[in-house]
């Protein structure tokens, strides 16, 4: 059983510390994790999934702005990203 969910191992997943499969060990390991899951299947080069928390009404506004482009809501979110972040020095985090 993994103490973390108190959910039982899946079938034929070698299990290390704390029911995690084996080899990752720290939250550094997590997020390449991620990268090799099937979630990430049939995206294009330089994209990934990610699960963010938004205002509800931020939300309304994309769908709607979306619909009336006739664009998807990745695109608007795509295009609203790059527009905050363009010109922006940014600097690149520290690894610990």
């Amino acid at each position: 059983m993994n103490l973390l969910t108190g959910m039982s191992p899946r079938r034929g997943v070698v299990q290390g510390p704390w029911g995690l499969p084996a080899g990752l060990h720290r939250p550094d390991d997590w997020a390449t994790m991620a990268l090799n899951q099937t979630s990430q299947k049939g995206l294009k080069n330089g994209w990934t999934r990610a699960t963010f928390i938004l205002r509800k009404d931020y939300l309304e506004k994309l769908k709607s702005l979306s619909y009336w482009e006739r664009k998807k809501i990745k695109e608007v979110i795509d295009e609203a990203l790059g527009s905050y972040l363009e010109g922006k020095r940014i600097r690149k985090k520290t690894s610990r």
